[in-house]
C-alpha cells in the first residue's frame, strides 16, 4: 500500500499505519541500519516516526549546509534528550539557547583547552600505567576484555582530570558503584523509544533508573561539598571541578551552581568515557586487521618513547606520535563513537536546491554515512587507512567531511582532551605489548548511546628488544656523538646582502631582540646595519630589506623612535616607501589594552600607506605573556620569507660550529679601562637615602621602601612627572656564585677578542675582571629564553640533563606549556638553570653571548624643582626582596637593592628622561586633577603636590585636587603622612587613604574611588584629569573598572559604551598612567 510522500523530493521507504517506520529499524543496531538503508535510498531520506518526521542526512554536500551554525542549531532529541535525566543541561545535553549553555562553555573552554593538557597529562599517565600494570601482570592464556578495559581507562582519566576522584577500576573485580549506576542508566535511556505499552514492562528499569540518578546525583553532589568546603586547600588544584567553581562568565559575570556543576561532572563521565574507550578498542581492532599499519605504528612508538618502560611518556613525545594520531583519526572515520546528531533549522530552509525544511524539523546528520561518501573519501571509502589523515591528505579535504566530534560551537569541547588521552594509551601499550588476535574477530558494532565493539578480546605478549625496529633514547648514544672530533668553524658566507636593523626602545627588550637578528644575520652572510629608529629619519629607502622592533610606553613612541614616528605621521608622499621591504615586530605588555601595540601597529600602517611592502604580518610580543615564544614564532616565518627574498641560500640560523662571538684570554692583573656608560647616563652623587618604612613600635614592617636625593649636574633639569633612569648593578653576592660557576674568581683578569665583522657590546680588547663584567654590563637574572635554553642544550653531554633540556625548547603546545610552566612562572634565570643541571657544560664565551645588557630602570621622580631646587630631585624605591619563584634561595631586585646600599656621597649612573603620554600637571592650575597611586605609585603626586603648593604660595588659584593613597597599615608604610596631611590641610589637595592591612576592613585605592564617586564624577564632568600611577597588572584595572562603573552608573551607559568611553579619556590625555607590570 503506497503512502503520500509528503516531504517531497526528499525520499522515503514503506511505511506502516500507525506506527510508520518506528518498527522497521533494527532496534539493535538503528544506526547501521540507517546507513544501509542510506546506501539504497541516496544522501538523504525521512522516516515516519509514529506520525514525526526525521530526516536522515549522509551526504558531505548537503551535511556541508547543514553545518552553517546561522541557519541550523544542534537538536537535543531522541535517546538524547532522555540523557538530560542523568545529565541535565549539562554541556552535552543542554540547548543552545538555555542560559547555563553558554555560560557553562565560556567557562569551560579555558581547562579544556590547549594549555590545561600539560597538567592533565601526568594524571593521564597514571591511569593509563595502571591498565598496562593490569596487563602486564597476565598469565600468558589471559584474555583482555578490550572495551571493558578501554572504559575502565576513560573513566578513571576523566575522574581523576576532572575532579580529582578515583574509580579505582583497575583495582577492582567490577566497576565502581557510581559506573554500574551509570552504565544501567543509560541501558534503561536507550531501550526508551516511546512505544505504546513501553511504561508496563519497562516499570521495573525505570525504577531502578530513578535510584542510579539519585545515587549518581548524591555522590557527585556530596563531591562538590567537600572541595567547597577545602576550597583554600584545593585553590591549587588544576582540574575542571576546581574551574567550575571558580571560573567566572565574561559575558554575564555569572558562576555556575552546584546543580548545574553536577550536571556537568555527569556530562563528562558520559561523554568523557562512552566515545573515547569505542575510540581505543576500535583503533586496535584496526591495527590487528592491518598489520603494516601495526607495523608502522610500532616504529614511530619506538622511535618517539624508546624502549624504558620505566620512563615515563613526556606531553612533548605524545604530540609526536602522529601516525598513531593518524590511526586514531581513520578509526573515528570508519567508526565514529558518536555516529550521528542532530540539528534542525532555524527557520524555513532548503538544502541541495530542492529539498525543503520547515523550521523545527528534526534532521539526523549520519556521521557514520557522511564518512564513507565515496565524493570525499574515494573510490573505496570501507578501507582503513591512516593516509587519510596525513597532512595534505587534510589540507586538501574540505572542513565538513569529517564530523566525529559534533558541529561548530557544539562540537565536543573535550575533543583534545580525548585524543592527547587515546595517543598516550596506544602509545603506551605498543611501547610494551605485541598484540594477538587469537580469536580472528571480526568487527560487531554494538549500539548504545555510542557504538563500540561487541565482545572484541585479545591476548599480548610483552615486547622484548628483538621486537623493537628502533630503540631509542639508549644512554651512550648521544655522549658518543658529543664527544667526537670538534667540527671546523662554519665559513661565513660571503653574499653581503644589505639589511637594515632598527629599534626603538626605552627598556632594553625591543633593543636586545634587534641585537640578536643582528647578529645572527651577519653569521649568515648578510651586510647589517643596526640603529635607532631617530637615526634613520628620512632615510629608509635604499637601504635593502628592513627589520623594525618597537615598543610603545602608555601610547608613546620609545626616546630613541620620537623622530621617527613623528616623520612617519607627517604629510608624506604616497610613494615615500616604494620599493621598500620591511617587517615589524612589536613589543608591548597587553595589560595596557587600550595602547597596546599602538606604535609598532601606527609604523606598520604608515609604511604600507606609504607604498612599503611588508614581508610578513607585523608581530605582536606580549610582556604579559610568552614574549621570546611570540617573538620566536614570528622570526621563524620571517627567516623563510627572507631566504626567498633575498634569493641566497643561508637563513637567520645558527650552527653548532659557528665562531663564537667572543674568546676569552685570562691575562695578568691590570687596571681595567674605565667603561663608558650607555645611554648618556651621567654620574649623579647621593645626598640622602633613607628608610620611610617604620620599622619599630607595635607593627614593625618587614619591607623597605627607600627615600633617595641624588644631586643633578649643572647642565641637567628637570620638571615634575619626570623620570630618572638609573644604570644598576647586579648584586656582588650573585656575582661571585656566577663566576664560580665558569672556574672564574671576580677578581680575575680577561680580555674579550671579538669574532671578525661580528658586531659586541661588551668590552673588547682591554683587559676587566669578571667581576666587572658581570656586575656592570649584563643582566643575570632575566628569564631563560628558549634559544638559551637550546644552546644549554647543545653544551650538554649527559644523557639525563639533555632530554630535560630539550622538553622545554619545542614549538610545540607541549614544549610552550613546560617552558611557561617551569621557566616564565618561576622566573628561571639561564644561571638558575645552571644551578639545577650542573652537568650542563656551557663555555664562559657562550654564557656572555647569550645575555643582555644591563638595562636602566626608570623611575618616576617624586620632587619638584620648585621645592627640592633645579639641581637636586628625589625618587622613592620599593626595595623587591623575598624568596625567589624558582624556589631556590631569595630573589633580590637588580636595581632597588643596589640603590638601597648607596650611601650619601656614593656616586651612581643615571639620566632624567622626559615623561610620555602626558603625565604631567595641567598647564592650568585651575583644571581639576585626581591622582590615584597606592605604595611607591605615590612618587609622582608627592612631586605634583610640592609644584602646586609652591604655586599656592605665588598666588595662583588652584583647581580641585583628589588624592587616592593605598598601603598596608597606617603605622608601617604611610609614607610621607606627615607631608600628605599638610598639603590636605593646606587645601593643596583632599586626601584619600586606603588600608589593605590594618584592623579596620580591607580597602583599596579602587574601593575608595568608588566610595567617593559622586566627588569623583563631579570633577570628572567639570574636566578634570585622572592620573594613575603604579602596578599596572592589578591594580590599574580594578581602578580601571571602578571609573567604567561610576560612568554607567551615571550614564546608563552598557559595558561597551563605558569601555569606549575611558578609551577616549585615554586617547584625550584625561586619564594618563605611569604603571609597570605587576607581578
Amino acid at each position: 500500500m503506497s503512502s503520500q510522500n509528503k516531504l517531497s523530493p526528499i525520499p522515503h521507504p514503506p511505511k506502516k499505519p500507525v506506527v510508520g517506520n518506528m518498527l522497521s529499524l533494527d532496534s539493535a543496531a538503528p544506526v547501521q541500519d540507517l546507513v544501509r538503508k542510506s546506501k539504497e535510498l541516496g544522501p538523504i531520506f525521512w522516516l515516519d516516526m509514529m506520525g514525526q518526521p526525521i530526516v536522515i542526512v549522509g551526504g558531505f554536500d548537503l551535511v556541508n549546509e547543514l553545518s552553517d551554525e546561522k541557519r541550523f542549531d544542534k537538536a537535543v532529541r531522541g535517546a538524547l534528550r532522555r540523557v538530560r535525566a542523568i545529565g541535565g543541561d549539562g554541556l552535552f545535553t543542554a540547548d543552545t539557547t538555555e542560559p547555563n549553555w553558554s555560560k557553562a562553555h565560556n567557562i569551560l573552554l579555558s581547562p579544556f583547552g590547549g594549555r590545561a593538557m600539560q597538567s592533565y597529562h601526568p594524571m593521564m599517565v597514571d591511569i593509563a600505567e595502571q591498565l598496562v600494570k593490569k596487563w602486564e601482570r597476565l598469565n600468558a592464556d589471559d584474555e583482555i576484555d578490550v572495551v571493558h578495559d578501554m572504559t575502565a581507562l576513560t573513566l578513571d582519566t576523566i575522574g581523576l582530570c576532572g575532579f580529582d576522584y578515583r574509580f579505582n577500576s583497575f583495582y577492582r573485580e567490577d566497576y565502581h558503584p557510581f559506573v554500574g549506576a551509570l552504565v544501567r542508566s543509560l541501558e534503561t535511556i536507550m531501550m526508551t523509544r516511546g512505544l505504546p505499552l513501553e511504561n508496563l514492562f519497562m516499570r521495573a528499569r525505570r525504577a531502578t533508573l530513578s535510584d542510579d540518578v539519585a545515587f549518581m546525583n548524591r555522590m557527585v553532589d556530596e563531591i562538590v561539598a567537600e572541595r567547597r568546603k577545602n576550597a583554600e586547600e584545593a585553590s591549587g588544584t588544576k582540574d575542571m571541578l576546581n574551574a567550575m567553581m571558580t571560573g567566572v562568565d565574561k559575558v554575564t559575570g555569572e558562576q555556575l551552581d552546584d546543580v548545574n556543576i553536577r550536571y556537568q561532572i555527569n556530562t563528562f563521565l558520559i561523554a568523557g568515557h562512552e566515545t573515547t574507550s569505542g575510540l581505543l578498542s576500535c583503533a586496535i581492532y584496526a591495527m590487528l586487521k592491518h598489520p603494516e599499519v601495526l607495523k608502522k605504528a610500532y616504529e614511530e612508538v619506538d622511535r618517539v618513547l624508546g624502549a624504558d618502560i620505566d620512563a615515563k611518556p613526556t606531553f612533548q613525545q605524545v604530540t609526536q606520535l602522529h601516525y598513531i594520531s593518524q590511526i586514531l583519526k581513520e578509526s573515528l572515520r570508519m567508526w565514529p563513537p558518536a555516529p550521528a546528531y542532530g540539528v534542525t533549522p532555524l527557520k524555513d530552509e532548503t538544502i541541495g536546491g530542492k529539498y525543503k525544511l520547515r523550521k523545527g524539523t528534526f534532521i539526523t546528520v549520519l556521521v557514520m554515512a557522511l564518512h564513507r561518501d565515496p565524493s570525499v573519501w574515494g573510490p573505496n571509502p570501507d578501507v582503513f587507512n591512516p593516509d587519510n589523515f596525513s597532512r595534505e591528505a587534510e589540507a586538501k579535504r574540505p572542513s565538513n567531511a569529517w564530523k566525529p566530534f559534533g558541529n561548530g560551537q557544539r562540537a565536543c569541547i573535550g575533543r583534545g582532551f580525548a585524543m592527547h588521552e587515546a595517543a598516550l594509551a596506544l602509545g603506551m601499550i605498543l611501547q610494551r605489548f605485541r598484540l594477538i588476535d587469537h580469536t580472528r574477530y571480526q568487527m560487531h558494532l554494538k549500539e548504545t548511546l555510542t557504538v563500540k565493539p561487541d565482545g572484541f578480546k585479545i591476548k599480548v605478549k610483552a615486547r622484548s628488544d628483538k621486537d623493537r625496529t628502533i630503540v631509542a633514547n639508549r644512554p651512550g648514544v648521544a655522549v658518543a656523538d658529543s664527544a667526537g672530533a670538534t667540527a671546523p668553524a662554519r665559513v661565513r658566507p660571503g653574499h653581503n646582502t644589505p639589511l637594515l636593523i632598527l629599534y626603538g626602545s626605552n627598556l632594553g627588550t625591543a633593543e636586545d631582540l634587534a641585537h640578536r637578528v643582528a647578529d645572527l644575520a651577519e653569521v649568515n652572510g648578510f651586510a647589517t646595519k643596526l640603529a635607532p629608529l631617530d637615526d634613520y629619519v628620512g632615510n629608509l629607502k635604499d637601504q635593502g630589506g628592513v627589520v623594525i622592533f618597537c615598543a610603545s610606553y602608555n601610547g608613546a613612541p620609545p626616546d630613541n623612535a620620537t623622530q621617527f614616528v613623528k616623520w612617519l605621521s607627517g604629510d608624506l608622499p604616497k610613494d615615500a616607501f616604494d620599493g621598500v621591504r620591511y617587517a615589524v615586530f612589536g613589543c608591548g605588555n597587553s595589560d595596557w589594552l587600550a595602547t597596546y601595540q599602538s606604535i609598532p601597529r601606527l609604523i606598520d600602517e604608515r609604511l604600507a600607506a606609504h607604498g612599503a611592502k611588508a614581508a610578513v604580518v607585523r608581530g605582536e610580543g606580549d610582556a604579559r605573556d610568552d614574549l621570546d615564544g611570540q617573538f620566536e614564532k614570528w622570526f621563524a616565518s620571517l627567516r623563510e620569507i627572507a631566504v626567498q627574498e633575498f634569493g641566497v641560500d643561508t637563513g637567520f640560523s645558527r650552527q653548532a660550529n659557528d665562531e663564537p662571538l667572543y674568546k676569552v684570554e685570562p691575562v695578568a692583573q691590570s687596571v681595567a679601562n674605565t667603561v663608558a656608560v650607555s645611554g648618556g647616563a651621567v654620574p649623579v652623587k647621593i645626598l640622602l637615602n633613607e628608610e620611610l618604612q617604620n620599622k619599630a613600635g607595635a607593627n614593625p614592617s618587614s619591607r623597605s621602601t627607600r627615600h633617595i636625593e641624588v644631586e643633578l649636574p649643572e647642565n641637567v633639569t628637570y620638571r615634575v612627572g619626570d623620570h630618572l633612569s638609573v644604570v644598576p648593578r647586579n648584586d656582588p653576592v650573585l656575582v661571585d656564585a656566577v663566576a664560580r660557576r665558569f672556574g672564574f674568581l671576580p677578581a680575575d683578569q680577561v680580555k674579550l677578542h671579538v669574532a671578525t665583522g661580528r658586531r659586541a657590546q661588551l668590552p673588547v680588547d682591554n683587559a676587566v675582571s669578571v667581576g666587572r663584567l658581570l656586575t656592570e654590563f649584563v643582566e643575570l637574572q632575566q628569564v631563560a629564553t628558549r634559544k638559551q635554553i637550546q644552546i644549554m642544550s647543545e653544551h650538554t653531554r649527559c644523557p639525563m640533563t639533555r632530554p630535560k633540556l630539550e622538553a622545554l625548547t619545542g614549538d610545540d603546545a607541549a614544549s610552550s606549556e613546560l617552558y611557561r610552566s617551569e621557566i616564565l612562572a618561576k622566573r628561571k634565570s639561564v644561571y638558575n638553570l645552571l644551578e639545577e643541571y650542573p652537568a650542563c657544560e656551557l663555555p664562559f664565551h657562550t654564557y656572555l653571548e647569550m645575555l643582555s645588557l644591563l638595562s636602566p630602570r626608570y623611575y618616576s621622580i617624586s620632587s619638584s624643582p620648585a621645592v627640592a631646587g633645579a639641581s637636586k630631585c628625589s625618587v622613592t624605591v620599593g626595595v623587591v626582596e623575598g624568596a625567589a619563584h624558582s624556589g631556590r634561595g631569595i630573589y633580590k631586585g637588580v636595581s632597588s637593592n643596589y640603590l638601597a646600599g648607596r650611601r650619601a656621597g656614593d656616586t651612581v649612573h643615571a639620566i632624567v628622561r622626559e615623561t610620555k603620554a602626558g603625565f604631567r600637571l595641567p598647564d592650568d592650575p585651575s583644571k581639576p586633577i585626581i591622582m590615584i597611586g597606592p605604595g611607591t605609585g605615590l612618587a609622582p603626586f608627592r612631586g605634583f603636590l610640592q609644584e602646586r603648593a609652591a604655586m599656592k604660595a605665588k598666588g595662583q588659584a588652584l583647581g580641585a585636587s583628589m588624592l587616592f593613597f593605598g598601603c598596608r597599615h597606617p603605622d608601617q608604610d604611610f609614607i610621607y603622612a606627615d607631608e600628605l596631611k599638610g598639603f590636605a590641610d593646606q587645601g593643596i589637595t583632599e586626601l584619600h587613604v586606603a588600608f589593605s592591612r590594618a584592623d579596620t576592613p580591607k580597602q583599596y585605592v579602587q574601593d575608595l574611588v568608588t566610595a567617593q564617586k559622586d566627588r569623583v564624577w563631579s570633577l570628572i564632568e567639570a574636566g578634570a584629569i585622572i592620573y594613575v600611577c603604579g602596578d599596572g597588572g592589578k591594580m590599574e584595572p580594578d581602578v580601571k573598572r571602578a571609573l567604567i562603573s561610576i560612568y554607567r552608573e551615571r550614564t546608563g551607559a552598557d559595558e561597551t559604551s563605558a569601555a569606549g568611553w575611558i578609551d577616549t579619556m585615554g586617547t584625550q590625555n584625561r586619564y594618563v598612567l605611569d604603571v609597570w607590570a605587576g607581578s
